[in-house]
């Protein structure tokens, strides 16, 4: 009798990664039980697979699309594992992520197994208990050896039969059951996962920012020292101390490896092998004719804006948490003042366009100016165009930083910070931040040419 397994995820930017996650789980269950959630990805290429899974029959959602739903990712995965249980569509649901991939190894198992067959046998085996079931151990990758790994046992990763749940946290370790008595009932499984969690520094670096920019004041070191709350994982990679996560007990095995292989799953080792990754946002910068239009328009607005009734107090110091409403003290920005510089923007906006329609322009950030400059480049832009700011000489600069609530990281090591414009962000917020960059770039003295 086949055991149905309902799988449910949230994700975002996760790019080639999710697409090898959705190609293993569905050789292990069915497409219509696996439930995918989008956290508002701006990533071309993950908005192309999701496509391509919800054509395959998979759930996809894009309802829950602000980053202070990841911060809800608890209340809403377990939503969606209640209704599942209450409408009886799977016999056991699972919430992952997306760099966990399932297998089964039980004691007597010399090598871990993906074999669906397998672990639907394993499964309805456990259909009759009441409680919930125990991930057995988790295959941590290791970033400079792919075919060895960091067994962790401890890990608490649930998943769930016919006891309705309850509630979950944030990263599904402590789940509550409706049923209080079934609570205690906690049986060890054995499915396990193969968790490519130590992605290589830079790219872990990026997303333990965009993970953490709505927690933390600011990406400084002393600010970072004094941070206790969620995500406190994620500190290292925030403070450039590369060091991967390492369980004390390693194993080396090529189950997975040749796992993927056989089964022509395209998985991109490209973001866990150190020598296989090669940085893409070195080219295509912007160009001194293009740097010098966004200066020309940037200096109309600040010349409207030092004629209009702008009121501005420098003692509200603009932080990653508060910024929106930091800003409107700061400025008096009321609706009327983000509409002047929105038609002043649009006044100013050049009848040709900036760079090629679909080209990803890639502008440096060096001071407040050029700040101001990039950012403007986002209003103006095609509706197609990729915007990227390469914060290499500016990222310990906290205005800097803001542009993390309307951006992307997608790489970030010791040295340098590449950070993708969303292009469905809060508008709201997008005008307020170029607001505040606009003054901090009209306070700035330029630079003097001497000699001439």
């Amino acid at each position: 009798m086949t055991t149905r397994l309902a799988i449910v995820l949230m994700q975002k930017d996760e790019g080639e990664l999710l697409r090898a996650w959705i190609d293993h789980h569905l050789a292990i269950t069915s497409p219509e039980l696996i439930h995918i959630f989008d956290n508002g990805s701006t990533c071309q290429t993950t908005h192309k697979i999701l496509e391509e899974a919800k054509q395959k029959g998979i759930h996809i959602s894009l309802q829950f699309n602000r980053p202070a739903d990841f911060e809800h990712k608890g209340d809403i995965i377990c939503k969606t594992i209640q209704s599942i249980q209450t409408n009886n569509d799977s016999d056991f649901v699972i919430p992952l992520d997306c760099d966990e991939f399932l297998g089964l190894q039980s004691d007597t198992d010399s090598e871990p197994t993906f074999d669906r067959i397998l672990i639907n046998n394993h499964l309805s085996q456990l259909k009759e208990q009441t409680g919930y079931f125990k991930v057995k151990r988790h295959y941590f990758n290791h970033p400079h050896d792919p075919d060895l790994y960091h067994i962790n046992n401890t890990p608490r990763k649930y998943f769930f039969g016919d006891s309705l749940l309850k509630s979950l946290d944030v990263g599904f370790h402590s789940p509550q059951l409706t049923d209080e008595s079934s609570q205690e009932q906690c049986f060890d499984s054995n499915l396990i996962a193969f968790h490519y969690h130590n992605k290589i520094f830079p790219i872990r670096r990026a997303n333990a920012i965009n993970k953490m920019r709505s927690r933390v004041k600011n990406f400084l070191d002393e600010e970072l020292e004094r941070y206790v709350g969620p995500g406190l994982h994620l500190l290292k990679d925030l403070r450039g101390i590369d060091k991967p996560f390492a369980p004390p007990t390693q194993y080396r095995t090529r189950a997975f490896i040749e796992h993927i292989q056989a089964s022509a799953i395209a998985f991109p080792h490209n973001l866990f092998q150190e020598k296989c990754f090669a940085s893409i946002w070195k080219r295509d910068r912007a160009e001194r004719p293009l740097r010098q239009e966004l200066t020309k328009i940037r200096r109309l607005i600040t010349t409207e804006l030092n004629h209009s009734d702008l009121t501005h107090s420098t003692s509200t110091t603009v932080r990653l948490q508060t910024a929106s409403t930091d800003i409107k003290q700061r400025y008096n920005a009321n609706y009327a003042l983000l509409q002047q510089i929105k038609h002043s923007i649009k006044r100013s906006r050049p009848r040709r366009r900036i760079g090629n329609a679909t080209e990803q322009l890639v502008i440096p950030i060096r001071n407040n100016r050029s700040l101001a400059n990039a950012y403007l480049a986002t209003f103006i832009a095609g509706p197609r165009q990729s915007i990227v700011f390469d914060c290499r000489n500016f990222w310990t600069n906290t205005d800097t930083q803001l542009l993390t609530l309307t951006s992307s990281a997608v790489e970030a090591d010791d040295e340098n910070v590449i950070l993708r414009h969303e292009a469905k962000c809060n508008s709201k917020l997008q005008k307020r931040l170029m607001l505040h960059f606009l003054m901090l770039a009209s306070t700035q003295s330029g630079f003097k040419n001497k000699g001439k």
